[in-house]
């Protein structure tokens, strides 16, 4: 009767643990990084000469070049500073595809047709321009992206829009702004791009870049 009763009991036991390594619990692990909300530019001028930049300011609404020198050697003017705007995110992570148009200013933000001169002295729009690049994320080295050098004011429709394919995960856009020299440094100024010279009326110019979120 014992051993019948020490069968029934081991067999109980093999039954529990069996039924207990069919219901052994398990849990999910997760962590959730937060998605991109918006986008936040952060400019930076650089010295045109030795190529140090100055303080970044994040959130910058302006790239002012400001009192433009003349060079006698050149005939033209030219900029103390160019910049750079790099393109992020706020809110949390990713890699944006953001496309860059640029809107000429009118009235008196054209000096040229305000004081009557010819249309062909163009404004800021064909006298500054666009160098399109891509940070790795390791920081290191930046490349020139396939969107090349533009004038601004050919930054129209998705003229300033790189493809997500050609945006490495973890890497960010980078955008140079500088005045057109007619440098044929490569990436070099378009050819259909415009110095100021002294036959431009004197005065502020300015337009308007606008940096659109495609996707975050």
């Amino acid at each position: 009767m014992k051993t019948k009763l020490s069968l029934i009991l081991g067999g109980l036991l093999l039954l529990s643990q069996a039924a207990m390594a069919q219901t052994a619990p398990t849990i999910t692990v997760s962590a959730t990084v937060p998605s991109a909300q918006g986008l936040q530019l952060t400019v930076t001028p650089v010295n045109a000469t030795s190529n140090v930049a100055g303080t970044p300011v994040v959130g910058g609404a302006s790239a002012d070049f400001g009192s433009l020198t003349f060079n006698s050697t050149l005939g033209i003017y030219t900029a103390t500073n160019y910049y750079t705007v790099a393109i992020g995110t706020t809110g949390g992570a990713g890699t944006p595809v953001v496309n860059v148009t640029y809107a000429e200013g009118s009235g008196t933000a054209c000096p040229n047709i305000a004081a009557g001169l010819s249309s062909t002295l163009g404004c800021l729009g064909t006298k500054a321009t666009a160098t399109f690049a891509t940070v790795p994320s390791t920081g290191i080295p930046v490349v020139a992206s396939s969107l090349g050098k533009k004038r601004l004011i050919d930054l129209t429709g998705t003229a300033g829009e790189l493809a997500a394919a050609n945006i490495p995960a973890g890497s960010y856009e980078l955008v140079y702004l500088g005045i057109w020299t007619g440098s044929q440094t490569s990436p070099a100024d378009p050819s259909n791009g415009k110095p100021f010279t002294n036959l431009d009326a004197g005065g502020t110019y300015q337009g308007t870049l606008t940096f659109t979120a495609v996707t975050l």
